[in-house]
């Protein structure tokens, strides 16, 4: 009798560890080959340049938002409502009027320059009359800081139906302070 608990407790542990060894190679494999792959975009990428005094915060005296602007490639960016973290705000991103019917896909991704804040990355809905629309938040800076950069990128097809482009700008702009408190 005692020699068969004895081996039914060896058993047991045997199957312990071997259900531990399962399970811990199971959390260590890498599963991100399941998920779909990134897109890859062939084609030209096209930074614009920002317009002298930029500010896409919208406010009494700066209604027309912040524009980057090459050629004839352009974006306008305007954000409204309460700018500050923790709180949804609207973003607009808006094209030319040629190029609208021929824009496909738009994002906008918030970085701190020199602060690590994660991945802030939105995708803005396109809208019937062309632009880009997106409800937005912005996370609060542990240190207080709220210089932000806005990286646009927008998806153009050409109007040859082949080609595209992806243009891009960078838009800085000062959130309100937070209403987060440190002790």
């Amino acid at each position: 009798m005692r020699l068969a608990k004895v081996r039914n407790l060896k058993v047991w542990w045997l199957a312990s560890a071997l259900v531990a060894l399962i399970l811990g190679g199971v959390l260590l494999l890498d599963f991100s080959s399941l998920r779909a792959p990134p897109a890859v975009f062939s084609g030209a990428v096209v930074s614009l340049p920002l317009l002298p005094h930029c500010h896409p915060v919208l406010n009494p005296q700066m209604q027309e938002g912040c524009t980057a602007q090459a050629g004839l490639r352009a974006m306008t960016l305007k954000m409204s409502g309460d700018v500050r973290p923790l709180r949804p705000f609207e973003l607009r991103l808006i094209l030319p009027e040629a190029v609208r019917a021929h824009a496909t896909e738009a994002s906008v991704d918030f970085v701190m320059v020199g602060m690590d804040m994660g991945i802030n990355r939105y995708s803005l809905l396109k809208q019937q009359n062309g632009d880009f629309v997106g409800k937005v938040i912005l996370p609060v800076c542990s240190i207080g800081r709220s210089d932000w950069l806005a990286k646009l990128s927008v998806v153009v097809n050409l109007p040859d139906g082949v080609t595209q482009e992806m243009w891009t700008a960078e838009m800085p702009f000062t959130a309100e302070a937070s209403v987060v408190v440190h002790d």
